[in-house]
């Protein structure tokens, strides 16, 4: 098997995981692979993992909505996923302007397996939640994958490509220290 399989099997995997139980964002695995495979590579990758979040999504919309409380209980057994998450997302999602939000929530760091949660909860057209979701999750590995490739040139241009790897690695570190900081201040 190719090492590319291997990537798309990887995105997709993640993409679904984080979608449903896993706390970790695919954003790690699409930023990396611009560094290691380039721009375009990194775009099929980020479509392959918004259609595995789509798949988990959809898993946990159909828990939500045959059973709300067990759904909801998995949900909050996830690091740093508190009731003020909950309570927000089904406020948000019970709006007419919910995939806004579904777009929205994707960069304020509410996790994408909330929304599904809510969405099978509301008994939301899985259709066009399938839809909207796939947008939010595309649009938001994107904008990740594009401000990594203006990185990357950037670095490069500056003749510091080698350091690329170990910038992106600060940026994470970073990026999951401020969540962690305030999601425990909330």
């Amino acid at each position: 098997m190719g090492v590319m399989r291997w990537w798309f099997i990887a995105a997709f995997a993640w993409g679904f995981a984080e979608a449903t139980v896993f706390f970790i964002v695919p954003d790690l695995l699409l930023t990396a692979s611009i560094v290691m495979l380039g721009f375009m590579r990194g775009i099929r990758l980020a479509g392959v993992s918004a259609i595995g979040a789509v798949i988990g999504g959809l898993v946990m919309y159909w828990w939500g909505a045959h059973d709300i409380d067990a759904a909801l209980g998995l949900v909050r057994s996830v690091p740093l996923i508190a009731d003020d998450l909950l309570v927000r997302v089904a406020a948000e999602m019970r709006t007419d302007h919910w995939p806004i939000n579904l777009f929205l929530g994707a960069l304020t760091g509410a996790p994408f397996k909330i929304y599904a949660v809510e969405a099978g909860n509301l008994a939301i057209n899985p259709v066009f939640f399938a839809l909207a979701a796939f947008g939010a999750r595309l649009a938001r590995f994107m904008l990740a994958i594009g401000l990594t490739a203006i990185g990357v040139a950037v670095a490069r241009r500056l003749g510091l490509a080698r350091l690329v790897p170990y910038g992106l690695a600060a940026v994470w570190v970073g990026i999951y220290g401020i969540y962690v900081y305030a999601r425990l201040a909330a």
